[in-house]
């Protein structure tokens, strides 16, 4: 991972709060492998991953889904993947992933076709849910 990537989330687990995040030096059995795995993957354990720790199973199923869908080679790029990412967690009104997800952008192989996927993810974030306008592939 880039020194920019890991410059951003270094101490973002404290970011997390209500939520009792095992730390990675107290992580043990499942949560351990998901952590290792995460950072080996993403380079970083990142809090949206890191607070579903105190349950075990949906820390897997969380890292198994994120993973699948950010990671894993299908019909779209990597960096067309991050740019839905960023568009979305915009919607959500997310400050720290969409930074994270700008600067894992940043640092992938420039794709022709993120201009037009970047348009129209940025246009169904303005969208309400249930709105027919939003929904459009």
């Amino acid at each position: 991972m880039r020194p920019l990537v890991r410059a951003v989330l270094r101490g973002s687990l404290r970011q997390v709060r209500y939520v009792d995040v095992i730390a990675p030096h107290r992580a043990r059995g499942l949560v351990a492998q998901v952590y290792r795995a995460t950072e080996r993957d993403f380079g970083v354990l990142a809090p949206p991953v890191a607070l579903h720790s105190p349950a075990a199973a949906s820390l897997a199923a969380t890292w198994l889904m994120l993973r699948e869908v950010l990671l894993v080679d299908g019909r779209v790029s990597r960096a067309v993947k991050e740019t839905v990412a960023t568009a979305v967690s915009r919607a959500n009104d997310c400050p720290y992933c969409v930074h994270v997800h700008q600067a894992v952008l940043g640092t992938l192989p420039p794709d022709r076709t993120v201009s037009p996927v970047a348009e129209w993810a940025a246009a169904a974030g303005r969208h309400h849910p249930g709105d027919p306008a939003g929904s459009a592939p």
